[in-house]
């Protein structure tokens, strides 16, 4: 049955492990980019703005920078954000930042959807100031860890998602193993790479994990298995959110996924 229409389960008592989460990868991202100067901001793939919201509570002085080719997205980042500077902006074309103008540049799940990330790290380290520092971030889809009976359909159905033979729009690419992938990007590039850092976050309860996660692969999945593409039918996807409605029901349900995060700077 789509998710659509399954009935949220009752509460249970695992549900009072939610009401204390460690922090987000939005929080690790935010705390990395103020442990320095950040008084210029840009966030390159801002999306509607999770990341810039945590910078921003704590480092109200930033003056931040939204770019993003969403016009939608970048509405509802106004929204929350009406004192940063909004950019409409293809990431696969090269910056209309100024060179030098940044002390931080901050970007997560965005390299992946290039074809070339290599050419926008390099202009990464073009608008950054001698010295800024890039802190990158990117969820490695394959990572992905969903607890259900049906070993064999949940590896398929997530294979589906971390490939994404449909992709979204805006994406020219997908590489599921981005996250893993990151530091030897940047090592490769202009920046000097400092820090690796991994963050996993752990979901026990399934309502949470659909908000965060699970809804959004049943969808993806599911819009490739109607195209004919990818490893499961549509009515292999609508049985896999069987299983975790089972799964959460036997107390046996469990999410989890890792993002890599790297730090790196332009030489002065």
């Amino acid at each position: 049955m789509p998710l659509e229409q399954q009935q949220q389960p009752p509460p249970s008592p695992r549900d009072a492990e939610s009401t204390a989460r460690p922090r987000s990868v939005q929080d690790l991202l935010a705390e990395l980019v103020v442990d320095g100067p950040a008084r210029q901001v840009a966030d390159l793939g801002a999306g509607s703005g999770p990341t810039l919201v945590e910078i921003a509570r704590r480092s109200p002085g930033s003056r931040l920078t939204a770019v993003d080719v969403d016009e939608a997205a970048l509405g509802r980042l106004a929204l929350r954000l009406p004192t940063a500077r909004i950019v409409r902006h293809d990431l696969a074309e090269p910056l209309t930042l100024a060179e030098g103008s940044l002390d931080v540049v901050v970007s997560h799940n965005t390299l992946e959807c290039l074809a070339d990330p290599a050419a926008l790290l390099g202009e990464v380290a073009r608008v950054l100031r001698p010295g800024g520092r890039a802190v990158l971030g990117h969820t490695d889809f394959d990572t992905i860890v969903v607890t259900t009976s049906d070993r064999d359909l949940a590896r398929r159905v997530l294979r589906t998602y971390a490939e994404l033979p449909v992709p979204y729009p805006h994406m020219a690419a997908t590489d599921p193993q981005t996250g893993r992938r990151l530091a030897g990007l940047v090592r490769r590039g202009p920046l000097r790479l400092d820090t690796v850092h991994a963050h996993t976050t752990v979901i026990p309860t399934l309502p949470e994990a659909l908000a965060h996660r699970l809804r959004e692969v049943h969808t993806a999945v599911r819009r490739c298995a109607a195209r004919g593409r990818g490893e499961v039918t549509p009515a292999e996807a609508d049985a896999w959110c069987d299983e975790l409605y089972a799964a959460e029901a036997t107390g046996d349900f469990l999410f989890s996924e890792t993002a890599f995060l790297v730090t790196a700077h332009r030489p002065a």
